[in-house]
Parts: C-alpha cells; sequence; structure tokens
C-alpha cells in the first residue's frame, strides 16, 4: 500500500513539474498586456529618434504624439473596468499599426528639421536635459489623468520637439554657451506655463478611472 501511495504522489509531482511551465507561459490576465505597453514605448522611442536626427519637424511630432496620446487614453478607458479583452487587445494593435505606418512615413517624407550637425552629445547640460524630463513626465501625467486631450498633449509635444531641436543646433559647434542655455530655459519656462494652463483648462478627455467601490 505504501509503495502504491509513494508511486502515486511521484506522479503527481511529475504532472505539476510538467504543467508549470506551461502556466508560466499563459497570456497576462486582467489589464496587464506586456506586448502593448513594449508597442507604446518603441513607437515613443522612434518619434524620439525622429526628432532627434531631424527627420520629424515639431509639427508631425505633434500629431504622431497626439496619436499616441489617443491610443493611450483609449486603453485607459477599455481597462477602467478591471478587464481587457482580446477584441480591444486586437483595437489597441490595430491602432498602433496606423500610428506605426504615420512614424514611417514622416520620417520619410521631404520635410525635415534643422538640428544642425557636428559634435552632438559634447555639450550636455544636465539640468536642460532633467527640465525636459521633467515636462514629459507631466504631459504624461496629464493624458493619463485625462486632463489633456489628444490635442493639446500633442501641442505641448511639439513644443518640446521644437526646444530640443534648437538644443542639438546649439550644441552641433561642440560648446553650449550661457546665453544659449538661457534661452533654452526661456523656452522651458515657457512651455511649463502652457502644460500648467492646458492642464487646468476645461478640456477633458473622457478617461474612466475604473469601477467604483
Amino acid at each position: 500500500m505504501k509503495s502504491l501511495f509513494r508511486l502515486a504522489f511521484i506522479v503527481g509531482v511529475g504532472i505539476f513539474v510538467a504543467a508549470a511551465p506551461a502556466f508560466a507561459q499563459a497570456p497576462a490576465s486582467g489589464t496587464t498586456d506586456p506586448g502593448i505597453q513594449k508597442r507604446m514605448q518603441n513607437q515613443e522611442q522612434r518619434i524620439d529618434q525622429g526628432v532627434q536626427s531631424g527627420a520629424l519637424t515639431p509639427r508631425e511630432t505633434g500629431k504622431l504624439e497626439a496619436d499616441q496620446a489617443r491610443i493611450q487614453q483609449t486603453e485607459e478607458r477599455m481597462k477602467s473596468d478591471g478587464n481587457l479583452t482580446g477584441q480591444e487587445r486586437q483595437k489597441l494593435n490595430n491602432m498602433q499599426d496606423r500610428s506605426s505606418r504615420n512614424i514611417y512615413n514622416q520620417k520619410h517624407d521631404a520635410q525635415a528639421a534643422n538640428v544642425g550637425a557636428g559634435a552632438p552629445g559634447k555639450a550636455n547640460d544636465p539640468r536642460v536635459q532633467k527640465r525636459m524630463q521633467n515636462q514629459d513626465r507631466r504631459i504624461d501625467q496629464g493624458v493619463k489623468s485625462g486632463e489633456l486631450t489628444p490635442k493639446e498633449a500633442g501641442r505641448l509635444e511639439a513644443d518640446q520637439a521644437r526646444i530640443q531641436q534648437t538644443e542639438e543646433r546649439m550644441k552641433s559647434d561642440g560648446n553650449l554657451t550661457g546665453q544659449e542655455r538661457q534661452k533654452l530655459n526661456n523656452m522651458q519656462d515657457r512651455t511649463s506655463d502652457r502644460i500648467y494652463q492646458q492642464k487646468h483648462d476645461r478640456q477633458r478627455a473622457p478617461v474612466n478611472q475604473g469601477p467604483k467601490n
């Protein structure tokens, strides 16, 4: 009897071990979809690269960022009931497919921004970079909360692209003077004011906050 019990135990453990990888590879449930988040990050990296290279003008950047804001807010609405269905995931992927084509087309058209050439990265100012990152976070938070509509977010991101490309032109000679740093800070001051104003005006995007308890 003990031998039979031991055999059954071993077989049961073997089945559990064999099934473990299958459970580990099961698609995420609920509202978490790493694939969608990875695509969002990839699109943002492609847009940022286009800004740095001059392949995207500020106006083009604004339109592309408005698309991303629209997708992000659509995802937030879909997730508000605590579940992201297969149909909803497919819709988000279809939206990202269209956005991806738009990014490619805008980066390969005849329009280009003057970002200069020379010695990029040799005249970095951590304070300027920190402000740029902080402004981007404020815009992203406004998109997630619905305080910024896609159109508003696009305009603000266009401002950010203009500042970034101005900085690249200034750094192209390998030096960033005090006067140039001040100009960049003044540009960021104006953008900061606009971010605040746009986040506190009456325009709102329909982003649900989730199920009520």
